[in-house]
């Protein structure tokens, strides 16, 4: 996982990321990945201060996977426009989802993944959001609009050479690997 963060490879990142957890108990697991995206909910609130759900959404993922809550998924509130935002929505739904299947751990697996990928993607994109905040704004724009704009896929590009935001990514990466670690230490001792 730390090579594949190091390379920058987001495929490898979320495959070494899902084969870990599952080999995790799932509480550890839906706590690790838990606490991994409640750490981004400030940058989120940051952006989007009036929205409150997201949080309400994080913390009842615990206790849903013990019994299952009545809520369903706020649709009407999925669309964001502060950088990262809606990859950090798109994190708290697959966390929330996670913690509603009771049977299915290989599917667990693969959401607590895609959660973790999401809150990750949001720390680069709002680091870069936050720092071109026009840039940030016309490819919102073009992107909620759908429009064939091409400089929207340029901007993209922007993005993904940005080596500080590669940075923020790679050391977000290496931040769950050593909390992975450390979770797999102690299930191996406990």
């Amino acid at each position: 996982m730390r090579l594949a963060a190091g390379r920058g490879d987001v495929n490898g990142c979320w495959d070494a990321t899902q084969q870990l957890l599952r080999r995790l108990p799932s509480s550890q697991g839906l706590r690790l990945a838990q606490e991994f995206v409640s750490r981004r909910l400030t940058t989120f609130e940051r952006h989007q201060p009036d929205v409150h759900w997201p949080r309400e959404f994080i913390e009842s993922v615990a206790d849903a996977a013990r019994s299952p809550d009545s809520r369903s998924w706020p649709e009407a509130e999925s669309d964001f426009p502060g950088p990262g935002a809606n990859s950090f929505i798109a994190a708290v739904e697959a966390l929330w989802k996670a913690g509603h299947l009771l049977d299915d751990e290989g599917k667990r697996g693969e959401l607590l993944a895609d959660a973790i990928e999401r809150a990750v993607s949001a720390e680069r994109l709002e680091y870069w959001g936050s720092r071109h905040p026009e840039a940030w704004a016309r490819w919102y724009q073009a992107a909620a609009s759908g429009s064939d704009d091409v400089s929207r896929f340029e901007i993209l590009a922007t993005i993904k050479r940005d080596p500080d935001a590669a940075c923020v990514e790679r050391e977000a990466w290496l931040e769950v690997a050593q909390l992975l670690q450390e979770e797999l230490s102690a299930a191996a001792q406990g």
